[in-house]
This record gives C-alpha cells, sequence and structure tokens, in this order.
C-alpha cells in the first residue's frame, strides 16, 4: 500500500467513490433499469472492498494511538464518505431520466 500523505489521498478517493456508488446503487434499484442496477451494483461492491482495505489497515495502524488521533480518523472517514453521498446526489437529480430515475417502471424486457 501507499505510504505517507498517498496513502490518505487514495483512501480519500475511495471513501468518496465509496459513497458515491452506494447512492447510485440505491437509487438504481429504485429505478425500472436493470442495467443501472448492475452497474451502479458493480461499482458499489469493488469500491465497498478496496475502502475495506484500506479501513482495515488504518485500524491495525492506529488502534493504539492518542484518542485525538482517533478523532481524526473518524471525522476523515466521516467527511469523505459524505461528500461522496452528497455529490452523487446532486448529480442523480441533475441528471437521471427515464428509466433511470426513482420511481420509474420497470422495463418491459
Amino acid at each position: 500500500m501507499a505510504e505517507g500523505y498517498t496513502w490518505w489521498i487514495i483512501w480519500a478517493g475511495i471513501l468518496f467513490l465509496q459513497q458515491f456508488t452506494f447512492l447510485f446503487s440505491g437509487r438504481a434499484k429504485n429505478s425500472g433499469n436493470i442495467k443501472y442496477s448492475a452497474l451502479a451494483g458493480i461499482g458499489s461492491h469493488t469500491s465497498w472492498f478496496f475502502a475495506n482495505l484500506y479501513f482495515i489497515t488504518s485500524v491495525l495502524e492506529f488502534r493504539d494511538a492518542e484518542a485525538w488521533k482517533q478523532a481524526l480518523i473518524c471525522l476523515f472517514y466521516v467527511m469523505f464518505t459524505v461528500m461522496g453521498t452528497t455529490s452523487a446526489q446532486l448529480l442523480a437529480l441533475k441528471y437521471e431520466t427515464g428509466s433511470a430515475r426513482v420511481g420509474a417502471p420497470k422495463e418491459d424486457k
């Protein structure tokens, strides 16, 4: 795995992507588009896997750290996951159309 600041930058990107794809996965399940649901699910589960690799590493590395460092790790995690979710929500509300929008009827295929 990466070292130093690179590690944190990569983890931030993965956390952002994890929540971004997770939101789209949830929205896709509530749409009528099976292809959208499948692609969103692949993205969500792939990013979840990598996010957890980094999370486990951080827990093992910082489990004996001072309380303030543990609080910063928690804040870091929450901040980038919330940014991913809200960014995806804004994008989805702007661009989802047709059978990909939430509440759309299922495709007849």
